[in-house]
């Protein structure tokens, strides 16, 4: 299924190419208006990970109520959003979820991909809202894509979740999601956050995903404010040393094995990139010209580095993000905070839209895996070559 989803996103992304490269042009003398949006609408979650404070500041008395959040969606500041996000906190906290990617659906009229970040593990909620919008997104020819949050196998996910039987929980909605997928076409995996408390168990991740038919996507731990409130957990979360070298070694080695137009791998070979070279960033991100965050209690912010740069409660968005205070901000975060950034935030949409960056990646990972196929015959030789009941060669 993934293959598929990936095919047609694709097909559509190569219609829109005379648009984006016009786009991208543009940025380069002007502000543009944004394509790509990720909406937390609410920071309450069912989970206490670990890795993330969000849940600390949820507040539902904050969060935009669906009159506001329809309000503000109906701005035609959002006339030309094509990649839409919702996240959290968990989204399915929120009771009238579904209302809100109605409303979403209807007011951005370019939109042509939806996605969702979720728990899982409040499957008698969370079950009949991702199927209703499911049908929803499925009615309007909208590709849809989530993914339900495994941070280990069993009692790891537990832990870092903080959350008994966890693990059980979220399976249950991941096995309701593969059964719907018989009947409706949508992209559907799993997430990972890869941290000090679960590296070691990434590999027992993948081959859990593996065996159990699932799309794995694995990120790695980062630590920002206005996205994840988790600035004061990088002492504790952040692998150092051997085990920053493990992380990259994994990274690299999904370049390698995974096939090679696997939309994750521009991701894993950017985290790689940042762990050998310094945390000094070479791939592109839609997000310093066409990107836009908001937060649930209306704050608009451009980045997970940016600050708030106005609310769309009380002023309309249009008028927030071209202000020249606000332009001012995002320029500021070009020259200072975007050269380390490890944030891999809608880099598959960097990668259609920045084709040149995307290219070079392909002719990289292409000798990577070139180069570990070499290693592992000669390896092979080596071995079949020795004597009969000795070990093999390391």
């Amino acid at each position: 299924m993934s293959q598929v989803y990936a095919a047609k996103y694709l097909a559509r992304a190569a219609a829109s190419a005379p648009r984006d490269l016009a786009n991208a042009a543009l940025a380069k003398f002007t502000a543009i208006h944004p394509t790509v949006l990720i909406y937390h609408c609410t920071f309450v979650c069912d989970a206490r990970c670990e890795m993330c404070s969000n849940w600390k500041r949820g507040d539902r008395k904050s969060d935009m109520s669906l009159e506001e959040i329809e309000r503000a969606f109906s701005s035609p500041f959002w006339r030309y959003i094509e990649n839409a996000n919702v996240s959290g906190g968990e989204p399915t906290t929120r009771n009238d979820l579904v209302d809100i990617c109605r409303v979403m659906l209807d007011k951005l009229p370019r939109l042509r991909k939806f996605g969702l970040n979720t728990t899982g593990l409040t499957p008698h909620r969370a079950i009949p809202m991702l199927t209703d919008i499911v049908k929803m997104c499925a009615e309007r020819d909208i590709i849809f894509s989530f993914r339900v949050s495994i941070d280990g196998v069993g009692e790891m996910h537990n832990d870092v979740r903080q959350v008994p039987r966890g693990f059980e929980k979220a399976n249950e909605t991941i096995r309701a999601m593969q059964a719907l997928q018989r009947d409706y076409p949508f992209n559907f995996g799993i997430s990972t956050t890869i941290f000090s408390q679960n590296l070691d168990d990434a590999d027992n991740i993948l081959d859990w995903a593996r065996g159990e038919n699932l799309d794995i996507v694995f990120n790695m731990v980062r630590f920002t404010d206005p996205m994840l409130g988790n600035s004061d957990l990088a002492d504790s979360c952040k692998p150092v040393g051997a085990e920053e070298e493990q992380m990259r070694q994994f990274f690299l080695d999904r370049v390698r094995i995974d096939p090679l137009l696997d939309g994750q791998n521009y991701i894993y070979m950017h985290y790689a990139d940042m762990i050998a070279n310094g945390y000094h960033r070479l791939a592109p991100c839609p997000f310093q010209t066409q990107g836009i965050m908001l937060n649930p209690d209306g704050g608009m912010f451009f980045c997970e580095n940016s600050e708030v740069v106005g609310n769309v409660r009380d002023t309309d968005p249009g008028e927030i993000y071209f202000s020249p205070e606000s332009q001012a901000h995002r320029d500021y975060i070009k020259n200072d905070q975007c050269p380390t950034c490890l944030s891999p935030c809608q880099m598959n949409v960097a990668a259609i839209k920045q084709v040149v960056p995307y290219a070079k990646f392909l002719a990289r990972a292409s000798r990577e895996k070139r180069k570990h196929r070499r290693v592992s015959a000669t390896a092979q030789a080596a071995n079949d070559a020795r004597e009969p009941g000795l070990p093999p060669a390391r």
